[in-house]
């Protein structure tokens, strides 16, 4: 197994550097189920937001992405039950993924909540908002 930095994604995801994203792609393609590759949820949730603030890409099209990731057969994504759970709150809520997979992660931690200051991430479940 090998691990994946962002812009791996991002470059293999985006295309946007011609020789890089190439490199990226035979990188990926090269993967398989019995040799994988690693995607940390920090790496993910970076991507989310190069994708978003960057690339301007729609909620929608990055929970795509975010889907097709998860399924791959060839790639270990970081405590993926978090990033399912992450991933249909950001179907369904306002908040950044970030916001998401902090509220997740918390959960299955067993935190009782997780205090914010952000009044949009305080309407996820298992987030309050600092009073």
């Amino acid at each position: 197994m090998i691990g994946l930095d962002t812009n791996i994604l991002v470059r293999f995801f985006v295309k946007d550097d011609e020789a890089q994203s190439k490199k990226a792609t035979v990188l990926l393609k090269s993967l398989t189920a019995n040799h994988p590759g690693f995607v940390s949820q920090v790496a993910l949730v970076e991507f989310v937001w190069v994708l978003s603030r960057t690339y301007k890409v729609e909620r929608r099209i990055i929970a795509g992405i975010i889907q097709e990731i998860l399924l791959a057969e060839e790639l270990v994504v970081e405590d993926a039950k978090s990033v399912w759970n992450a991933l249909h709150l950001f179907a369904s809520a306002k908040t950044d993924f970030a916001d998401c997979m902090i509220a997740q992660t918390g959960h299955i931690a067993g935190c009782e909540y997780t205090a914010t200051c952000d009044a949009t991430a305080a309407k996820l479940v298992n987030m309050q908002l600092l009073k």
